[in-house]
């Protein structure tokens, strides 16, 4: 990889990076309960060992272990060793809502298929049109479609009276947690359960969260919006004509072993190549500022290790990307392996990332043990605090982070 020829001036850097295929992170207004109100960070540090009040006057009760954080290490120190990773799908589905179990359909209706031939092409998208008109509410944080998922293959998944996988979560989740140590801004917050002897875990939205996006600038949302108008450009559904509808998502279902542990997890895919009628290969597409590859600073801006996490998390092994001037417009579209992107890094190592995966499970683990029933549903909460480089723990009872559905739990009693 060539030294880059430019720097792109706009924030990319920053700029918002998603899940799925919409936008490159959205954050969304999470909902105060399991049919999707507003959730609420009313986290402060010095809380400890006390009750604490909604605004309605009712109680409930949180226990932080503050003097128990985990301090996230610099990536050096855990830059070691080749931990083991392998990665295969195992389902797919797709969905109009998170939050509802009822708009989950075990099909493949809104997989989009990649329209143009994977090499470069000189193009003219103007990213720009329909952005005045554009309206999203963003990604739903909840679990409630995976745990949906779950009860379509119970069998399979649930033997001897437990799950068959360690860890339940969207990839969101892994990616926040791998790259916390890098993270020097954005704050996190999972609410985790133990359940039949396996760790869900839940994001929700915290206050600097919503603070940032309020506070986002007209550009950062055009930002937003370049990714879901890419995406349209250059994607087709085989089964309608209609456009793209950001609500419509394609979601795959992974089974992955990082060291000892195994995990499930979903996993928004943008679109897929048709290799032939019955093979296809997933591909993610991003949107970025430059004329060329060349431009774009994988040595050094560690943004493309989000990117690489996102990828090989699921296997993806090509990119599409959309390279855009500052007026929105993409001009080329061409072909990215993801293997290059790791090979020009400088500034991270895959090893890294897996090792604080693992010293993060351990500490989870030692934090939650409890079984979450019906008469016992405590939840732990584990925050990254940027500005201390820590993870913290606290235990709460509060009815908001009740994220496992009755419908869903009284299925496992």
């Amino acid at each position: 990889m060539n030294n880059p020829k430019i720097t792109p001036r706009e924030k990319d850097d920053v700029v918002i990076e998603e899940e799925g295929g919409v936008f490159e992170r959205k954050i969304e207004h999470a909902r105060s309960s399991a049919q999707g109100k507003r959730q609420r960070d009313d986290y402060s540090d010095d809380s400890q060992n006390k009750y604490r009040q909604h605004s309605d006057g009712s109680r409930f009760a949180t226990t932080t272990t503050q003097q128990d954080a985990l301090p996230v290490p610099f990536w050096k120190r855990i830059n070691r060793g080749q931990i083991a990773f392998e990665t295969r799908e195992v389902g797919c589905f797709s969905l109009l809502n998170r939050t509802d179990d009822k708009e989950c359909f075990d099909d493949k209706r809104y997989l989009r298929v990649y329209k143009y031939p994977l090499q470069t092409l000189n193009v003219n998208f103007d990213l720009k049109i329909g952005e005045a008109d554009f309206v999203s509410e963003g990604q739903s944080k909840n679990i409630n479609a995976m745990l949906w998922w779950l009860l379509q293959r119970k069998q399979d998944i649930y033997k001897n009276n437990r799950f068959t996988f360690d860890f339940l979560s969207w990839r969101g989740v892994l990616r926040l947690i791998m790259f916390s140590i890098f993270e020097k801004q954005s704050d996190w917050l999972l609410a985790v359960v133990k359940f039949k002897n396996a760790y869900f875990l839940c994001e929700y939205v915290t206050e600097k969260q919503l603070k940032e996006e309020e506070n986002m600038s007209p550009e950062h949302r055009s930002f937003c919006y370049y990714g879901h108008k890419f995406e349209e450009y250059v994607t087709k559904n085989n089964l309608s004509t209609e456009t793209l509808n950001p609500s419509k998502q394609f979601s795959g279902v992974f089974q992955s072993t990082i060291g000892s542990y195994r995990l499930l997890y979903g996993a928004e895919m943008d679109c897929v190549i048709e290799q032939s009628s019955s093979i296809t290969e997933h591909i993610e597409l991003k949107v970025c500022a430059g004329k060329t590859l060349d431009d774009l600073p994988f040595r050094h801006n560690r943004k493309f290790a989000k990117w690489w996490i996102q990828c090989f998390l699921v296997g993806i092994k090509r990119m599409i990307i959309g390279l855009r001037d500052n007026n929105g417009i993409v001009n080329t579209v061409c072909p990215l392996d993801i293997s290059s992107i790791e090979r020009a890094a400088e500034t991270w190592n895959r090893s890294s990332f897996f090792n604080f995966f693992l010293i993060f499970a351990d500490f989870l683990s030692k934090h939650v043990i409890t079984d979450y029933t019906n008469d016992y549903k405590d939840v732990v909460l584990f925050r990254f605090l940027p500005s201390l480089q820590k993870i913290t723990v606290e235990k709460s009872s509060d009815p908001k982070y009740h994220f496992i559905p009755d419908w869903f739990s009284k299925e496992f009693l």
